[in-house]
This record gives structure tokens, C-alpha cells and sequence, in this order.
């Protein structure tokens, strides 16, 4: 018998936000954590022992413009996207400081990064949250409702991934439960995944974008 599938979202902030954790066991709630210490975010995610880590933040920064093939993939699918300039860029703009943070808990995390290859787990991929809320709209079919980002994605776990969201107590960890979704798919071979191996892949839930 397949042991169930243990996944882990990380929503990642500036330095003042930190890191906010979400783990699944067999695609459902099991436990969540907030820390400023990347090294603390890593003991945490690390210690449920996670087949698939899946992060909200850039996992590689353009090699020569404002922006990722992903994110421009993205985009030509009808989804917003913030957009991941060169690191030379970056470094012009506090606003950039959550993404060299992020880059700091893929380090830390030390597994491999999928980029388009055939890769074993445990490994890390990068995702983002409205993006899989989206997808996950799409592959039922459906539209997706007006609301709050909050209320929409809470709803989208529920309708969409039959996931208990009451533990959720802010949209830091709603992301983060989203990104472990997103994680499960990746788990399950049922993804998406937008970019190149030079910038990096954003990888989604599969659905008929």
C-alpha cells in the first residue's frame, strides 16, 4: 500500500512578515507554523519529513529582463502575476526583499528544485497562490466568484480541494494551505507547469488553461 502523501506550502514574506507553513497528510489540514527565522520555517517544514515543499516566491530571479517566461506564460492564460526582474534589479528596490528571502529558504532547504526534469522527492517546487486558486476553478469547470481574496480562496479550498480551512486564521496561511494544494497535484503527477528551465517553472494544479 502507497503511504500517504505528506506536503508542505510556504507563503513567504519581507523580513518583518516571515514565513507563514501549512502541512498536509493525505491532502488534507494536518498543522500549521509562523516564524521570522527562516532557519526555524526549515527545522519546522523539515521535520514532517514532506515528499513535495511547495513555496510562493520566485525560486530564480529573470536572467535579463523585468520578468520570467512563467510569469508571461501566466499572463497569455489570463492570470495576474507579479513579475521577477533581474537580480541586479531587485536589488534597487526594498519591495524585492520578500523574494531574496524566499531565495534564502530554498538554500536553507537544500533539496533539489524542479526545473522541467524528471525528479524524485523529496524536492521543492514553486507555485503561487492565486494562480492554483484559478486553476483549480478551471478544472471543475466553473468560474471563479467575486469576494474578498480572502473569502474566494477560502471557499476555493473548500469546494475545490474538500479542505477544512477553519485553522486558517489569516490569508498568510490560506496561501500557504493553497500552495500545499498545490503540492499534492504536483505529488499526484496532475500539474501544470509554466516557464523554462533557465527561469525556473511555476507549477500549478492541472486544469484546461
Amino acid at each position: 500500500m502507497t503511504s500517504p502523501k505528506i506536503t508542505v506550502g510556504i507563503d513567504v514574506g519581507g523580513i518583518k512578515k516571515g514565513f507563514h507553513a501549512v502541512v498536509n497528510y493525505a491532502g488534507q489540514y494536518h498543522g500549521h507554523f509562523h516564524s521570522i527565522n527562516p532557519d526555524a520555517i526549515v527545522a519546522w517544514t523539515l521535520s514532517h519529513q514532506p515528499s513535495v515543499i511547495a513555496i510562493d516566491a520566485p525560486s530564480i530571479f529573470s536572467k535579463n529582463s523585468r520578468s520570467r517566461k512563467a510569469e508571461r506564460d501566466l499572463v497569455k492564460n489570463g492570470m495576474r502575476c507579479f513579475y521577477t526582474p533581474t537580480r541586479a534589479l531587485a536589488k534597487e528596490s526594498h519591495f524585492y526583499d520578500w523574494v531574496f528571502n524566499g531565495e534564502l529558504i530554498y538554500q536553507k532547504l537544500g533539496l533539489p528544485i524542479y526545473m522541467g526534469q524528471q525528479i524524485n522527492t523529496p524536492c521543492i517546487i514553486e507555485t503561487f497562490p492565486h494562480a492554483v486558486q484559478m486553476s483549480l476553478w478551471t478544472r471543475n469547470q466553473q468560474s471563479c466568484p467575486e469576494g474578498s481574496k480572502s473569502s474566494i480562496r477560502r471557499k476555493t479550498l473548500a469546494l475545490h480541494a474538500n479542505y477544512e480551512t477553519e485553522q486558517l486564521s489569516c490569508i498568510d496561511f490560506i496561501d500557504a494551505a493553497l500552495c500545499a494544494v498545490s503540492a499534492d497535484y504536483f505529488a499526484h503527477k496532475q500539474f501544470s507547469a509554466y516557464g523554462c528551465s533557465e527561469e525556473g517553472f511555476i507549477v500549478l494544479p492541472k486544469s484546461a488553461i
